[in-house]
């Protein structure tokens, strides 16, 4: 029984052990990175798009994360692109996008291949927004002959130029 109770002793306190140094090692690897210059600020793209009564809307493109996995593009009525998707004023355009296929209908915002979900919970938004998808065939097609029905592509690249802190 004591031999036991001794090895159950000594195996938790193993595991605690290396859960401590584990977590030791995590820390000083990030720490190190931030030490060489590794910079963690987001970074944006943002593109303004003026609704027919003057009322501006921003496409707000943000980037972070230690390899960039955090991928977003806000529609929005805040123009200060070091202010984040805000899911109670903002559409997102959750999905990693490049490049954004609008076009401008009176009060309607139409986007192509761009689904923007996740409408503002608690503030009305000035546009209405409607998705557009198609077949992934018909997409290349699309892609040659957007402009010719009045659609325009938004660049949102991100070139690390631009960094919020």
């Amino acid at each position: 029984m004591a031999r036991r109770l001794i090895r159950t002793l000594c195996r938790n306190l193993m595991v605690n052990f290396f859960r401590n140094v584990g977590c030791v090692v995590i820390l000083a690897v990030l720490l190190a990175l931030q030490g060489c210059g590794v910079d963690f600020s987001s970074q944006y793209a943002i593109a303004k798009l003026d609704l027919p009564d003057g009322t501006p809307i921003y496409f707000k493109r943000e980037v972070r994360g230690i390899n960039g996995n955090y991928d977003v593009v806000a529609i929005s009525r805040n123009g200060d692109p070091c202010v984040s998707y805000n899911p109670d004023t903002d559409y997102c355009i959750c999905t990693w996008r490049e490049h954004v296929y609008h076009r401008l209908d009176g009060d309607t915002l139409h986007l192509y291949y761009a689904p923007a979900f996740n409408a503002p919970v608690r503030k009305s938004f000035p546009v209405k927004v409607v998705n557009h998808y198609d077949h992934p065939v018909i997409a290349e097609e699309f892609k040659r002959t957007y402009a010719e029905v009045g659609i325009i592509r938004l660049d949102l690249a991100v070139d690390g130029t631009r960094k919020c802190d």
